[in-house]
C-alpha cells in the first residue's frame, strides 16, 4: 500500500523579542497539543484560581500598568478574558479547557533552544509563640516601624535590639530560625498559648538585598546544591546552634508582618492563594495573574518523586524567585503542604498563556 509522504516545510512560528541586556530570550507561539499533559490535566481548579487574578485586574482601571518590565501591559488587557471567566456560571473539566484555548495561546521561552529552570515549593508553617515574651518564645515578630527611616536596619541590628520600642511585636516565637523560614514562605500561622490562632501576612520589608543562607552553605562547603533543601537547612542552623545566628545574619533581608486576621494566605496580587495552583515568579518576567503550564516533579516521599503537569496561576513573588524560568508552587498548610515546600527542589519549564490579542499585538511591535 502506498503512502503519501510528509511534507518536510514547516510554518514559520510566530515569536516575540524580549529584548534584555541579561537574557537573549523569546517566546515562540505554540499550539496547546505541544503541551506535554495537557490533555489530561485537572484545568477546572485552574480556572478558579485565575478568576481570583480577575477579580482584582477588573478592579483596575485599562490603563493600569500589571506586566512585567519585559512584558508590558495594562490591567484592560486582561478585561475580555476576565470578563468572560467571570460570567461562566458552571465550570466543568470541558468548559475549562475550552475557555484558555479560547482565549489563550500558549508561548514558549527559547535562547535558541528551550530552557529549563528551578522549582521549588512553599507552604503556610504553623509555629507555637506568645503574646508576651518568655523564656521559652524569645523571637520577635514585628510589624511596620512607626518610621518609615527605620525600616532600613539589617538583620542582625535588628537582632540586637535596634526596633525596641520603634515597631510593634506581634507575637513572640521560639527562635531566629523559625522566624527566617517564616519570612521566606511570607506567611504563617501562630498558634497561641490560649489556644488562638494568630494569621500573618508580609508587609514589608527592609529593602537589603535577599541572601540565600543555603547557598551560604554550599560557598562553605557544608552542602552542595542537590542536597541543599529546606528541611536539610533547618536541621543543619538547629543543630549547631552556636553558630546559626551568624549564618542567618549573612541575610541582612528582613521581613516585616501584619496580622491578617483570616486563615488565608495572601499574594503579591492583594488576593487568596490557591494551594497547588498559585505559583510564586520573579515579576520582573512574568505577569502577575498570568497562567503558566508547568512541567517538572514533586516529592512524594523523601527518596520518591512524580510528575508534576498543571496550569498555575502566577500570583506570588518572593525574595528568592529570580529569573524567567523559575517558580515556587504554594502548598497551603498542614503536614503534607510542610513536606512538599521543605523538599521540593527540581528542575521543570513552564510556558506563558497570554491573551491571544495581546500575543498579536507584542508580534508586531
Amino acid at each position: 500500500m502506498a503512502h503519501k509522504k510528509k511534507s518536510t516545510s514547516h510554518k514559520r512560528k510566530e515569536k516575540v523579542i524580549i529584548k534584555s541586556s541579561a537574557a537573549n530570550l523569546a517566546l515562540t507561539k505554540i499550539s496547546f497539543d505541544e503541551l506535554p499533559g495537557w490533555d489530561k490535566a485537572d484545568v477546572k481548579k485552574s480556572l478558579s484560581a485565575f478568576q481570583l487574578s480577575c477579580e482584582t485586574f477588573l478592579k483596575q482601571k485599562p490603563s493600569h500598568a500589571t506586566g512585567s518590565k519585559h512584558i508590558k501591559l495594562k490591567a484592560g488587557d486582561w478585561h475580555p478574558a476576565c470578563k468572560a471567566a467571570v460570567a461562566l456560571d458552571s465550570i466543568s473539566e470541558d468548559t475549562a479547557r475550552t475557555f484558555f484555548e479560547k482565549w489563550f495561546h500558549p508561548l514558549e521561552f527559547e535562547q535558541k533552544k528551550p530552557v529549563h529552570g528551578l522549582f521549588t515549593g512553599y507552604y503556610m508553617p504553623q509555629l507555637k509563640g506568645s503574646l508576651k515574651r518568655t523564656s521559652e518564645f524569645s523571637t520577635p515578630i514585628y510589624g511596620l516601624p512607626k518610621r518609615a527611616s527605620q525600616k532600613h536596619y539589617t538583620r542582625e541590628q535588628i537582632d540586637n535590639g535596634v526596633l525596641n520600642k520603634k515597631a510593634p511585636v506581634i507575637a513572640w516565637i521560639h527562635s531566629p530560625i523559625e522566624r527566617l523560614f517564616l519570612e521566606i514562605e511570607g506567611s504563617g500561622v501562630i498558634q497561641l498559648t490560649n489556644g488562638k490562632n494568630i494569621y500573618l501576612g508580609y508587609a514589608g520589608e527592609n529593602g537589603a538585598p535577599y541572601t540565600s543562607i543555603g547557598k551560604v552553605l554550599i560557598n562553605k562547603g557544608i552542602m552542595t546544591k542537590h542536597n541543599a533543601s529546606k528541611a536539610a537547612i533547618i536541621r543543619y542552623l538547629e543543630s549547631h546552634a552556636d553558630i546559626a545566628n551568624n549564618i542567618i545574619h549573612k541575610n541582612k533581608s528582613f521581613v516585616f508582618f501584619e496580622n491578617l486576621k483570616r486563615p488565608v494566605a495572601i499574594g503579591a496580587q492583594d488576593m487568596t492563594l490557591t494551594p497547588g495552583y498559585s505559583l510564586a515568579i520573579d515579576k520582573k518576567w512574568i505577569p502577575l495573574g498570568a497562567p503558566l503550564w508547568l512541567d517538572t516533579k514533586r516529592p512524594v516521599q523523601k527518596s520518591n518523586e512524580k510528575q508534576f503537569q498543571r496550569l498555575m496561576i502566577a500570583q506570588d513573588t518572593g525574595g528568592a524567585i529570580r529569573g524567567f524560568m523559575r517558580g515556587d508552587i504554594y502548598w497551603g498548610s498542614g503536614k503534607i503542604a510542610t513536606f512538599l515546600g521543605e523538599h521540593m527542589k527540581n528542575k521543570g519549564h513552564y510556558w506563558l498563556l497570554l491573551p491571544k490579542h495581546i500575543f498579536n499585538r507584542l508580534a508586531k511591535q
